[in-house]
Formats: C-alpha cells, structure tokens, sequence
C-alpha cells in the first residue's frame, strides 16, 4: 500500500512515509503555501517577528507589568484557543463516534484527579503541563514543516526524521541551559519523591544535550543539500519556520529574565499559528463531509472568521475568573477547569488531527489530484493507546498510593513550612514540634541545597538555599553563598536584603544597614523598596534613633501599599 504521511497539526507527528503526490499546481504564486504567501507569512511562519516586538514593547516603554500581559495571553490566547480543537472533538459526528469514549470519559477523570492532586501534590500538574507543553509546542512547528514539505512534495522518511530531530533539540536543549526551568524541573522531581540527582549529572546532561544538537543540525543540513540535490527539493519556507519557531521558543526561555512574560510571548506566537490552521482546516472539512453539525457548518463558513475570535474570546474569559474572585473554593475550582481543558487540549491534539486519513489531507489541501490508494483509517486503539499513556496513569495512582498507605501533609501546611524557611529568614533556629512536619523540613533542606548546587546560575534557588542555611543556624555558609551570588549579580536586590538580615541577626548593624541601602538602590519592585526601608527602619531602631525608623518605617507603609493597589 503507498502511504502518505501521518501527522498531529498541533502536538503530534507529520512522518513521513512514502511520496505522496502534492495537489499544489507546479507554478503559481500559492506554491508551497498553505493558505496563502501573505498570510502564511503574517500567522505562521514570520508570526514571532511581529509578537516580540510588541510584547516587548507594552512591557518596557509603555510599562504594563509581565503578570498583567500573562493574565490576558492566558486568558485569551492561552485557554481560548482550547476551542477549536474541543468543537472538533465534539462536533465532528464521525470523529466522535471513533473515539467516543475517549471524549466522554476524560474530561471527568481530568477534572476529579486534579483536586487530590492540588491539595497533597500541588507541584504534579506544574510539571506536567510544563512538560506535554514543551512537547506539544516543538510538535506543533514539526507539524507545520512536514505540511510546507508536503506542499512540494519533500515527504521522505529521512526528511521527516531529521526535521523532528531538529525540533526536538531546538526546545530541550534550552531547556536544559535554562537556569529557571532546570531549578523548576528539579523541585517539581524532588516534590513528587523522585531520588536527588547529583550536581555532576545536571552539568554532563547540559553539555550532551549541547553535542547531540550539533550533530543533528549538522546532519539536517547535510541531508537538506542531498534532498534540494536529488529532488524533490525541500521547501525552503521551512528553514524560515525552523528559525522562528525555534528562535522564539529560545527567546521566550533563555533570553528573557522574566519567565512569566517569555511564557506569554511564546504562547502568542503558538496560539495565532494553531487558531489560523484549525480554522483552514474546519472550513474543508465543514464543506467535504456532510456529517458535520450544524453548528460546525454554522461558524466555519465565509464571513464568520470574527464570530469564530469572539468564541475564542468568550471561552478564553474563564480564565480571568480565578484572578477576580476571592473565594478560595471557587479558586480551586476554577483553576480545575481551566488546568483540565489544558490537559483536554493536549490529550485530544495528540490523535484528533492525524494525517495519515485522506479525508485529513484533504482538508489541508494535499492530495485532492492524488491517485494514490485509500490511506488507512485509525482506529480508536483502545489497548496500545492505554499502554502508551500508563507511565502517565502510572505516575498518578503511584502517588494516590503513596497517600493511602501512609499519612501526608495537606500542600497547604507543605507550602506554609516551605515559605517559612526559604523565604524569611526567622534570626534563630525553631523546628516544627511534630515529627511528620520536622521530616518535611529536612526534605526541603535537603532539596534546597542540592538544587542550589546543581544550578548555580538560579538566582531564586542560591536565595532559597541561603535562607534555608541562616535558619538552620549556618549563617556563615548563607552568607558565603550570598556574596558568590551578588558577585554574578550585583543587581539582586533581594539578596543584599537577605545578607542585611543575616548580618543585622548577628549584631552586625553597620554592614546590615549597607547592605538594605544597597537592596534599595537596585530595587526594581514596589515591593522590593518597602522591603528595603522596612529592614533600615529595623536596624535605626536598635540603633535607637527612632525619628529615623519612623520615616523608614513610613517609606515601607507606602510602598506596600503602592505595590498592592498595582496588584
């Protein structure tokens, strides 16, 4: 039988198998597009030259803050653009017959686990998501670069496969050299009861990520020259996609400091692509088969393409609810729903848009002139599609098991010890009075202090690991690695407040109050300055000059107060 290729628009694979004959005419300017040049340009492949600018923008000359621009990205591209794919799910008649109950039982599994979960494994979803994100995003552009090479009819299997090397490496690789993300992965690892990792091992996997991609890159670019030599040639659009994607994805997460803004600006760039495909995509579909619904037929027809936004918009809305409500229940809940359509979107992603079935390829415009023979249909799978998500499910009943057999903290009280030691700095050594929570404080030390060794370069982690160390009473070894800190990074305000502290504990007031001055000359938040006067009013007070610990005092009323009106 001669295949074409199979493929996952958004998170899962285009392989290619077998020349598949392309149902793009030879010449003529759409050649090698999918909608068109323009367009493609605009939505897909030139997308993040647009986004980065202007997130970039709004952030520094104009000031909007990095948590106001990640609310509205998530709310509105992030979460809306779950739609699509869910009104493909469930109204494509023939689609969800095949996997009926696959969309009928997911959901509520979805959304009953997530509440155990939160409340004795808060750090699971995070990492997960982080996870099937990072793997959902490089499939996505490896999706569109089989699509661009299928246009021109590129669709060999050593094509394929060097083309989804090079997206794999592209994300990992910076990942792995991603001083934040590494830290994140490590706690979340360590938080969920996997064995420390020694520091050693972090640096050898950092440098063989590193090899490994210069080898696929090179044999990518040898392979590029064999294929444009003996025919069909690649499509070169989809050099320009490789860098944009890649390239927004290392801007996203090397580059930018602030996590939380790289995470929207590459969120941008992710959604616009997928939201314009799956909008192509259901307007063939909606007018090639007559199983469809009416309310599929209804927004996926000429004219509707800003009805089909507003919908996005409308369902992308719920995720502005947990930030405007002050019920802690609804919190929770809310935040359930919003973590289980993100699961949902990356679970249905993964087997909803194959290519392999012609009726796919149709929609995509690649082989309506094909003479090829029927492509087979998928299945639903039912047995090799559990065995493919049980280390997942695995995972999962591991930790429910691990509750069942013996007592655990609630992450509340897990998150209260944590804030307590790692991010205050107390002035004497206190353990907590039970065993179980004394037990819990040594599992954080000792994470702490391994994450902190194995990424040095983590500004969060070495403050963490400080603070950690004075509250064990081990204020020499805290304030040792502070400095080695403020040396890579003089600009900490954070850390200058906490060697003040630490010094101002041991009665050394004149370098504490040097100290606090410094944290208040490079402190960039409202919340950093009131931190800075209140630790100087602290020190002028022991000093027993009270006019001025007033003022001090004064100064960080105010700038809590600023800092929680910005909030």
């Amino acid at each position: 039988m001669s295949r074409g290729f199979e493929a996952d628009l958004s998170s899962g694979k285009i392989m290619s198998v077998a020349p598949l004959r392309s149902s793009v005419p030879a010449s003529g300017s759409s050649r090698g597009w999918i909608i068109s040049s323009w367009l493609d340009q605009l939505l897909i492949v030139l997308t993040p030259l647009l986004v980065i600018p202007a997130v970039l923008f709004l952030h520094k000359p104009i000031g909007v803050k990095a948590e106001t621009i990640a609310l509205v990205v998530t709310a509105f591209f992030a979460i809306g653009h779950h739609l699509p794919g869910l009104i493909r799910a469930y109204g494509d008649a023939e689609l969800f017959r095949r996997f009926r109950w696959r969309f009928l039982l997911a959901p509520p599994v979805f959304l009953i686990a997530y509440f155990p979960l939160i409340y004795y494994h808060r750090d699971f979803y995070p990492f997960v998501i982080l996870l099937w994100a990072t793997w959902h995003g490089l499939m996505q552009l490896y999706g569109f670069v089989r699509i661009y090479d299928a246009k021109v009819g590129s669709v060999s299997y050593a094509t394929a496969y060097w083309d989804w090397l090079v997206c794999l490496c592209g994300f990992v690789t910076i990942e792995a050299f991603s001083p934040s993300r590494s830290a994140f992965m490590l706690n979340s690892w360590y938080s969920l009861g996997g064995p420390l990792i020694p520091a050693t091992a972090i640096s050898i996997c950092r440098w063989c990520c590193l090899g490994v991609s210069i080898f696929i890159l090179t044999g990518f670019v040898i392979n590029y020259v064999v294929q444009w030599k003996r025919g069909p040639r690649p499509n070169p659009i989809k050099l320009l996609l490789l860098a944009s994607g890649i390239g927004s994805w290392w801007v996203a997460i090397g580059y930018l400091e602030n996590a939380i803004l790289g995470a929207a600006l590459f969120d941008i760039c992710h959604d616009v692509q997928y939201v314009a495909i799956v909008w192509l995509y259901n307007c063939r579909r909606v007018n090639s088969n007559t199983e469809i619904s009416g309310f599929m037929k209804y927004v996926f027809r000429r004219g509707m393409v800003l009805f089909y936004l507003g919908l996005i918009a409308a369902y992308g809305s719920i995720g502005l609810i947990p930030a405007l409500v002050q019920n802690g229940t609804m919190i929770t809940f809310f935040n359930g729903i919003l973590g289980t359509s993100t699961l949902l979107h990356y679970y249905y992603d993964g087997f909803i848009w194959k290519v392999r079935e012609r009726s796919t390829q149709a929609s995509l415009g690649l082989n309506e002139n094909s003479t090829s023979p029927s492509v087979r249909q998928m299945t639903a799978g039912g047995m090799p599609h559990l065995l493919k998500w049980s280390p997942l499910i695995g995972a999962v009943g591991w930790l429910f098991l691990m509750n069942a057999s013996e007592p655990s903290l609630l992450q509340s009280r897990k998150d209260e010890l944590e804030q307590l030691y790692t991010r205050t700095l107390s002035g004497t050594t206190v353990l907590p009075e039970t065993v179980e929570e004394r037990s819990w404080v040594y599992s954080i030390f000792e994470r702490v202090q391994n994450i902190a060794t194995a990424v040095p370069d983590d500004r969060l982690s070495q403050l963490h690991a400080a603070a950690m160390l004075a509250n064990f009473g081990r204020n020499d070894e805290a304030m040792t690695l502070l400095e080695k800190l403020l040396t890579r990074d003089p600009g900490c305000s954070e850390g200058h407040t906490f060697l003040g502290a630490i010094n101002m504990f041991s009665g050394n007031l004149d370098k504490a109050s040097a100290c606090f001055q410094m944290a208040l000359t490079h402190a960039t938040l409202d919340s950093e300055r009131a931190m800075a006067h209140l630790k100087l009013g602290e020190v002028y007070q022991l000093q027993h000059d009270r006019e001025s610990a007033e003022l001090r005092f004064e100064e960080a009323l105010r700038g809590q107060s600023t800092a929680e009106d910005r909030n």
